[in-house]
């Protein structure tokens, strides 16, 4: 495997690694918005309904560029998007720690949300447009690794910055700073990329493919219900019901990003022996007995091992997943379909960030605690969402649909 990752390393086009060098800077950025800045809400004397709030109002900022930019990304350069969204997520993180007041730390969380965005749609495209089809699934199994990468050095950051300076709101603040000062880092690499604009058959134009947009829509609509209910709480998990400090939050993060760094790494060869859809489905639906574990155990270490394993099969696929998408729709709908798909996720984390935040503080439907009832309502949601990817792609063949020129690299 490794030697296979080497060859095709090798083939990745300057843009595609100039890319991959800012998305490992600002990657730094986005593991401190999921794993540190509740922590420095909560530590900074807010509750979890606001902490809620603060994550509906992020997802509200990822909706609204998903909803109106994709078209605009199909016909231009890419590079001044992914610019703006760096630099957005660099400007919200330093914001929370140097606004007061409510509104206008919901107005940094609404900022977040749209440099996320912005760099999360863009991202699929860029390297379609920067990559061939051989070395295509590897770049993208490549870029998704760089997550976890930078989001084990966030997480390990984190645990010294706690020994350094303590656990206090002080302390998350300088932390949440150094993120802001990778992220912004991230803008001068970016600057570098040199981009042709599309050419006239990637500019987009023709009548856009609904049915299979929707498709890819309904099971991210549920997948997006199902995470937002939960994964954004996650730290606040294991600080609730555990005691867990910071750092030590920090370093469960690390032992997950880790194991999916390979996972995301095997998650090609899977697809190429197996077939996306059938990897993909598998995979996530293998998730669900380390959710339940989750949910209902009192033991710590149960709860790390269900929380590392789960996290590693239900997002092994993502770069799968991305690849497959982008095979099967045609090049001049890449970025739009990507959008839809992000806006399933992104307005239903809209509504299930603000339901999670108040039904973790009400009483419990079962189990101990409210992370249980939203713990289970997530696992009913990852079913549905299961089914219907396999509904609509199990007898798909990649690129058959409304790109039949396009060859398909991964093989079923």
């Amino acid at each position: 495997m490794l030697h296979e990752y080497l060859r095709q390393v090798a083939a990745f086009s300057r843009p595609a690694r100039l890319f991959l060098a800012a998305q490992f800077l600002y990657g730094i950025g986005q593991a401190a918005v999921w794993v540190l800045r509740n922590l420095y809400l909560k530590s900074a004397g807010h509750g979890e309904s606001f902490i809620g709030y603060t994550l509906a109002v992020q997802s509200l900022g990822m909706a609204s560029v998903v909803l109106t930019l994709p078209l605009l990304m199909d016909r231009h350069r890419l590079r001044p998007f992914l610019v703006a969204g760096a630099f957005l997520l660099a400007a919200s993180l330093a914001g929370v720690v140097w606004v007061r007041g409510e509104r206008a730390i919901l107005a940094c969380c609404f900022g977040s949300g749209v440099g996320i965005a912005l760099l999360e749609v863009g991202t699929a495209p860029f390297f379609s447009r920067h990559s061939g089809g051989g070395e295509r699934p590897f770049l993208f199994g490549f870029s998704t690794a760089l997550s976890p990468t930078a989001g084990l050095l966030a997480t390990l950051g984190l645990k010294a910055g706690e020994f350094a300076w303590g656990e206090n709101p002080a302390s998350h603040a300088r932390m949440l700073l150094t993120a802001a000062g990778f992220t912004a880092a991230s803008m001068a690499v970016l600057a570098l990329i040199r981009e042709s604009a599309p050419e006239p058959a990637e500019a987009g134009g023709d009548r856009f493919d609904w049915r299979t947009a929707s498709r890819f829509f309904l099971p991210e609509l549920a997948f997006g219900l199902g995470a937002g209910l939960t994964i954004p709480f996650i730290n606040l998990y294991f600080r609730n019901r555990f005691g867990l400090s910071a750092g030590t939050i920090g370093l469960t993060y690390s032992a997950a990003q880790a194991l999916m760094m390979v996972a995301f790494l095997a998650a090609p060869l899977l697809a190429r022996r197996f077939g996306a859809v059938r990897t993909i489905v598998v995979f996530q639906l293998s998730s669900i007995p380390f959710f339940l574990a989750l949910a209902f155990t009192v033991s710590l270490p149960v709860a790390i091992a269900a929380f590392v394993l789960r996290h590693a099969c239900m997002n092994m696929v993502h770069p799968v997943g991305s690849h497959f998408a982008m095979e099967v729709v045609h090049p001049r709908q890449r970025a739009r379909v990507n959008g839809l798909k992000q806006a399933a996720n992104k307005v239903s984390w809209v509504v299930a960030n603000s339901l999670g935040g108040v039904l973790i503080v009400s009483p419990p439907l079962f189990g101990r605690d409210g992370f249980a009832t939203t713990m289970g309502i997530t696992i009913v949601l990852y079913i549905v969402g299961s089914a219907l990817y396999w509904r609509f792609f199990s007898k798909e063949p990649a690129g058959r649909v409304a790109a039949p020129e396009v060859e398909p690299t991964v093989e079923r």
